[in-house]
C-alpha cells in the first residue's frame, strides 16, 4: 500500500484523532472543553499555527461556500479540531473534487481534505481515511412530472430502464449504487451535485442521486426545486478517520463531541436526544459524496418479494465491480457480496447461512451486519462468523425481529473463477429453532479473468513497479497499473470525443464561412447579425455557452440528445472563429483579383465563389488546422455536464483510484491527434511561403 508523506498523513492523524470523537453521535462530555487525553504535537504543518483544509464546498449543510467564507457542519468541525490543537483553521478556495485526494498525499497546499469521499480499495491505496461520524441516507430526486411514485422497488424499475437518464456526482456513493442497482438506465456523472441538481430542474436528467441530507437542504434553495420531488432510500453512517499502517496512534475519548450547538444548527439533529451508533468494524472516508458506505448498498428498504412462504425474504443480492478500468464483476479475485432480506411478520432469525456455487469462497472474506427497522438502525450483536468454502454462517446473540430489514455485506469474498450467472442461496434458523432454505437471489453476472487484470496484478507484484510507485511524483502522474487500465478504460472516451469534433467541424467552417460573407457584405443588416453572433460568441467563455445549451434549452421543452448537443455547441462556437478566419483571409487577397474578374465580366458572386474564395481557403489552411486542434481540445468541457468524453472518463478515473495518472493517459490520447496535425500545419506553412515566393515544390 502507498502512503502519504509525513507531513500530510500527520497533520490528518493528529486532526482527526479529536474529531473522531465527535461524530459518534454519543453524548457530550463538557461542551467546549479540551479532550482527554494527549494530543498530538509532534505534526509539521503547511503553514506554521495554521490547520489548512481543503474542499470542494458544494455540499450543503456540510460544507458550502457563502458570503465570501465557507459554512457548514463539516466547516465547523475542522475548526473545532483547529482548536483543540492550538491552531487556526484556514479553508483553501473551492477545489475540484477529484484534485483533493492527490493534494493531500502530496502536501505542501493542505493538511487535511474534509469533503466527504466515498471510500474505495483504490482510494486506499493512495490516503487514509476516517470512522463514521454520522449517519445519513442516500435519496433520489425525480421530475415531478414523471409520475413516478410508490415504494423503493416502484421507484427502481420505473428508473432501471433505457429511457431514464440518472445524474450522479462523478466518484460518489450514489454513483456507486446507481451503477449497481440501476444498470439498465443511463448513469451521467457530473462535476458537482449542484450540476446534477440544476439538470433535474431543468429537465436535462430524469433522477439525480446523492446523499438526502444535502438534497433535503439543497431544494429549498433552488429556484426550480418546486419540479423536483426526492425518496429516501437507506443510510449509513458518515465516515471519519481510520489510522494507517505504522501510524502512531492518539488515545482519544469516544464521548467527547463536537457542540451540540453547532449539530442542531447545520443538521437540526440534536445528538444528546438521537442515538447514532458508531460503526467500528468498517471504515468509512471522511467526506462527501456518499455520507455512509452502507447506504451504497442499501438503496431500498427492499425490493420486497411477497413470498408468504419465506419467514425470511430474500430482497436482493448485489456485487460491486473488482475490475480495474472497467465495471465487470470477475469471478477468483476478491469482491464485496450484498445480501438483503426482510424478517416477515410474526418471526424471529437467529442465523443466515449464504452459500455460492462451487468455486466460490467466503474464507478471507470480513462480514459486517447492519439491522434496519425503517431507517433506524438497530444495535445488533454478532454471536459467531463462520466461513468454509462456499458457504457463511452469521449467527446472532439475540435474534432478530419481524420486520426488520437484514444487510450482509461480506467484504473479499470471491465468486467462481469461472464467470458466468450466480445466484446467492443458503438457509435461515429461526428462533424456535425450525429452519428453512432462502430464496435464490436473482443472478449475479460475472466473468473469467481478463488479460486486463491479469496484466493489472503481475505489475502489482513486480519489484520494479513497487519502487517506481515509491516515489511520489511517479506514483501519483505515472502509475503503470492506471496507465494500463486508463489506455483501455479512456479508449471509448476517446472515440466520441474525436466523432464530435469531425462531426461538428464541417457544420462549423460551412456557418463560418457564411457569417464570414454577411460580415463583408454591403448590406447593415447582416453586417450587424454577423458582428452580433461573432462577438457574442468569441466573447464568452465556452464553458457558459455549454452550460445554456444543455440547461437552458430543456426549460425551453426541447430535448436534444447529450452527444448531438455537444456536436451542436462545438459547431457553433467553432463558427465564430472560423468566421473572423475567413473574412481575414478574404479581405487578404489583393484588391486586383477583384479588378480582374470585373474585366472579364464575371458578377460579384461569381468573382467570389470562383476567384476569392478557393485562394481564401489555401490561404487559411493552417490557421483553420490549429483552430480544428482547439476544437478538438475544448471536447474536454463537455465533460462538465455529463458527456462521456475523454476527459469525463479520465475525470471518473481520478475521482475513484485518487491518482492523477489518467489524466496523464488523456493527454496521451490527445497528443496523438495534435502532433501530427501540428506537423501538418508546419508542413503546409513552409509550402505556402516557398509558393508565394515564387519557389514552387521542391522537385
Amino acid at each position: 500500500m502507498n502512503t502519504m508523506d509525513r507531513r500530510s498523513f500527520l497533520k490528518a492523524t493528529a486532526a482527526f484523532g479529536a474529531l473522531t470523537l465527535t461524530g459518534c453521535g454519543a453524548k457530550n462530555s463538557g461542551g467546549d472543553a479540551p479532550a482527554e487525553g494527549p494530543i498530538a504535537t509532534d505534526f509539521t504543518l503547511v503553514k506554521e499555527g495554521t490547520l489548512i483544509v481543503a474542499s470542494d464546498l458544494d455540499f450543503i449543510p456540510l460544507d458550502y461556500y457563502e458570503d465570501n467564507e465557507a459554512k457548514g457542519f463539516d466547516v465547523d468541525l475542522s475548526k473545532e479540531i483547529a482548536k483543540r490543537l492550538g491552531l487556526e483553521c484556514e479553508y483553501l478556495p473551492p477545489q475540484d473534487f477529484d484534485s483533493i485526494i492527490p493534494m493531500i498525499k502530496q502536501g505542501g497546499k493542505a493538511d487535511i481534505g474534509n469533503s466527504a469521499f466515498s471510500i474505495t480499495d483504490e482510494r486506499k491505496k493512495e490516503i487514509d481515511f476516517t470512522d463514521p461520524y454520522l449517519d445519513s441516507n442516500l435519496g433520489i430526486a425525480v421530475k415531478k412530472d414523471l409520475g413516478i411514485s410508490g415504494n423503493e422497488e416502484a421507484i427502481v424499475g420505473a428508473l432501471n430502464n433505457a429511457d431514464m437518464t440518472v445524474a450522479v456526482q462523478a466518484g460518489t456513493t450514489g454513483e456507486a449504487w446507481a451503477r449497481e442497482n440501476l444498470p439498465n438506465a443511463t448513469i451521467v456523472p457530473l462535476a458537482s451535485v449542484t450540476v446534477c441538481m440544476t439538470g433535474v430542474s431543468t429537465g436535462q436528467y430524469q433522477a439525480f442521486c446523492a446523499d438526502l441530507l444535502h438534497r433535503l437542504h439543497r431544494l429549498p434553495r433552488d429556484p426550480h426545486g418546486r419540479a423536483v420531488r426526492h425518496r429516501r432510500l437507506e443510510g449509513q453512517p458518515r465516515p471519519h478517520r481510520r489510522h494507517q499502517p505504522g501510524a502512531r496512534r492518539y488515545e482519544r475519548r469516544r464521548h467527547h463531541g463536537h457542540p451540540q450547538e453547532q449539530v442542531v444548527r447545520h443538521l437540526g439533529v440534536n445528538t444528546e436526544e438521537v442515538h447514532m451508533p458508531r460503526d467500528t468494524k468498517h471504515a468509512a472516508i471522511c467526506g462527501r459524496a456518499p455520507l455512509a458506505l452502507v447506504c451504497v448498498f442499501a438503496l431500498l428498504f427492499s425490493l420486497l418479494v411477497s413470498a408468504p412462504a419465506y419467514a425470511l425474504t430474500t430482497n436482493k443480492a448485489t456485487a460491486r465491480s473488482n475490475e480495474d478500468g472497467g465495471n465487470a464483476i470477475i469471478g477468483g479475485l476478491p469482491t464485496r457480496l450484498t445480501w438483503e432480506g426482510t424478517v416477515e411478520a410474526g418471526e424471529e432469525v437467529s442465523s443466515i447461512t449464504l452459500e455460492l456455487p462451487a468455486g466460490g469462497s467466503f474464507e478471507a472474506a470480513a462480514v459486517k451486519v447492519t439491522v434496519l427497522d425503517g431507517l433506524t438502525r438497530i444495535p445488533v450483536d454478532v454471536a459467531s462468523t463462520s466461513a468454509e468454502g462456499s458457504s457463511v454462517t452469521v449467527t446472532f446473540a439475540e435474534p432478530i425481529p419481524e420486520g426488520a430489514l437484514v444487510r450482509l455485506e461480506l467484504e473479499g469474498m470471491h465468486f467462481p473463477a469461472a464467470g458466468g450467472e450466480v445466484s446467492v442461496t443458503g438457509s435461515y434458523m429461526l428462533a424456535d429453532g425450525t429452519g428453512a432454505e432462502l430464496e435464490p437471489s436473482k443472478p449475479i453476472v460475472t466473468i473469467s479473468n481478463t488479460w486486463l487484470q491479469q496484466a493489472v496484478n503481475a505489475l502489482d507484484n513486480n519489484p520494479f513497479v513497487q519502487a517506481w510507485n515509491s516515489f511520489s511524483f511517479t506514483g501519483m502522474f505515472l502509475k503503470p497499473q492506471l496507465i494500463l487500465t486508463s489506455l483501455v478504460s479512456l479508449f471509448p472516451g476517446w472515440l466520441l470525443c474525436l466523432a464530435i469534433v469531425v462531426i461538428a467541424y464541417p457544420f462549423a467552417i460551412a456557418i463560418g464561412m457564411l457569417f464570414a460573407l454577411m460580415k463583408i457584405s454591403k448590406s447593415r443588416l447582416l453586417r450587424a447579425i454577423a458582428i452580433v453572433y461573432i462577438n457574442i460568441l468569441r466573447g464568452t467563455p465556452l464553458f457558459l455557452q455549454i452550460y445554456i445549451m444543455f440547461f437552458g434549452l430543456p426549460m425551453l421543452d426541447i430535448h436534444i440528445n447529450n452527444n448531438v448537443l455537444g456536436v451542436i455547441v462545438i459547431a457553433i462556437n467553432s463558427s465564430a472563429y472560423l468566421a473572423e478566419i475567413f473574412r481575414a483571409g478574404i479581405e487578404s487577397i489583393p484588391v486586383g483579383q477583384y479588378e480582374a474578374a470585373s474585366s472579364l465580366g464575371m458578377s460579384h458572386i461569381q468573382t467570389t465563389l470562383t476567384i476569392i474564395i478557393p485562394q481564401t481557403v489555401r490561404r487559411v489552411i493552417p490557421t483553420v488546422t490549429s483552430d480544428f486542434i482547439t476544437s478538438y481540445k475544448d471536447t474536454s468541457l463537455l465533460s462538465s455536464v455529463g458527456v462521456m468524453e475523454l476527459m469525463m472518463f479520465a475525470k471518473n478515473a481520478t475521482s475513484i483510484s485518487g491518482n492523477m495518472t489518467p489524466y496523464v493517459t488523456a493527454a496521451i490520447f490527445y497528443l496523438i491527434i495534435t502532433l501530427p496535425l501540428i506537423k501538418v500545419v508546419g508542413i503546409i506553412e513552409t509550402n505556402i511561403a516557398r509558393s508565394e515566393r515564387g519557389g514552387g515544390r521542391p522537385g
